[in-house]
């Protein structure tokens, strides 16, 4: 029988960028609240910036989960069933450690647009998509980007970006200055007419809060800080929830059902905690916060009288509309060296494509994303280039410090088919 621990106010699922600021909130303002992670705290002693770990298993490290005790399986069509390993491109980057994503993220800092929470209005409903239009708007939550602005702490130029929608506050650091290869693509920006600018970031320019400024290290998207600089929910807020003396965070804790009673309440959760040892956690409210993927299976898994097929899933839309990054932009090699091996990775993009583009719904940002490194740099090879030997070598030399690229993730469109599901087997 699964031990009981002592009831609380609050129980939440996944210490990532929403669990952590729930968190916060709740326990600064009286409310007793654990806060459950399947996962440890970062360190960065552990999880240095090696880069051939990182590109050829991020799912064993600071990333997760761990596949060997939790598998995965993703089904890409009828009868075509395939194992979820990283090496071979089937997994997404799910984090598993108090923090979450914010950990490791590149950290850009983007509010959405206006047209961004009225997508059919803006361009009429989606043959074969269930795109709606958001119940609420951007001015209903410009106040609370603000606020996570100054407490997890952005660097910006308000005003530098001529498409950003209207803000009350200015950020409350200064922008990065722009590294190589961004001036070289602002200055091709400017000349085609476009509008570049520095990229807000959840990165301390200058010291703020307590902790240091950014290092300006090229092992940034992807990796750890190692002075803490880089912005998340694990050096933020979680830290401000534990301090208040409301909040218990329970690590390397894997919680599997949310118990709901007859009546369709959240009760509480059954995890399995450091030990492996089976425990029921009670509480009056549950907030589940663990990933568009983890949050769905989750309640998909979370069967009772009242829901059958999973908390929340009578009408069968738990797990529905999964989106992804779609990514799309250009690659290009210059003549001369302009990649300076400076971080902090990401630091000029342009918005002029993201809405109202002729014969497309919505459209995206364009950016000198991702930093490249050198192995990572191996797979970014015109058509016919040698991909081993001496002539890759020699290219390898040739044009690693001759290359830019700008990129940036499109407007997806949800498909009620693309789904995260139950497997059983």
């Amino acid at each position: 029988m699964s031990k009981k621990d002592k009831h609380v106010d609050a129980v939440i699922i996944g210490a990532g960028a929403g669990g952590g600021v729930v968190a916060k909130e709740l326990a600064t303002n009286g409310i007793q609240v654990v806060l459950f992670e399947r996962g440890g705290w970062a360190r960065y002693d552990a999880d240095s910036n090696d880069e051939l770990t990182s590109m050829r298993g991020p799912m064993t490290r600071t990333l997760g989960p761990d596949l060997k005790k939790n598998p995965r399986v993703r089904i890409v069509g009828k009868g075509d069933e395939r194992k979820v390993l990283t090496e071979k491109g089937y997994g997404s980057h799910i984090a598993s450690c108090v923090g979450s994503g914010t950990v490791v993220y590149g950290a850009m800092a983007w509010r959405y647009m206006p047209e961004d929470f009225k997508m059919v209005s803006t361009y009429g409903k989606v043959e074969d998509s269930t795109l709606a239009d958001w119940p609420i708007s951007y001015d209903d939550l410009e106040p609370y980007y603000e606020k996570a602005e100054w407490e997890i702490g952005v660097s910006g130029e308000a005003g530098a970006n001529p498409y950003e929608p209207k803000r009350n506050k200015p950020y409350p650091m200064p922008a990065f200055e722009q590294n190589e290869d961004g001036k070289v693509l602002s200055a091709a920006c400017n000349r085609l007419g476009l509008h570049p600018f520095s990229i807000p970031m959840a990165r301390n320019s200058v010291p703020y809060d307590g902790r240091a400024g950014c290092l300006r290290r090229n092992t940034c998207a992807g990796y750890a800080c190692p002075v803490s600089a880089k912005n998340g929910t694990h050096n933020t807020v979680i830290p401000k929830a534990i301090a208040s003396g409301n909040c218990e965070l329970r690590t390397n804790c894997q919680v599997v059902e949310v118990i709901i009673d007859d009546d369709g309440h959240a009760r509480g959760i059954r995890y399995f905690d450091e030990n492996n040892e089976e425990r029921i956690q009670t509480a009056d409210l549950v907030v589940v916060s663990s990933s568009a993927t983890e949050t769905a299976r989750l309640l998909l898994n979370s069967k009772s009288k009242k829901f059958p097929n999973g908390a929340g899933n009578n009408n069968d839309w738990v797990g529905r509309n999964l989106q992804s990054h779609a990514y799309t932009g250009a690659r290009g090699f210059f003549e001369d060296n302009i990649h300076s091996f400076k971080g902090p990775g990401s630091t000029m993009a342009i918005c002029d494509f993201n809405h109202h583009n002729p014969g497309i719904i919505g459209g995206g940002l364009l950016a000198n994303e991702f930093y490249q490194l050198p192995y990572g740099f191996t797979k970014t090879r015109p058509p016919q280039s040698p991909r081993w030997g001496a002539g890759h070598k020699t290219f390898q030399r040739e044009n690693f410090f001759k290359f830019a690229q700008m990129v940036g993730p499109i407007q997806e469109m949800p498909n009620f088919h693309s789904r995260i599901t139950t497997y059983d087997k």
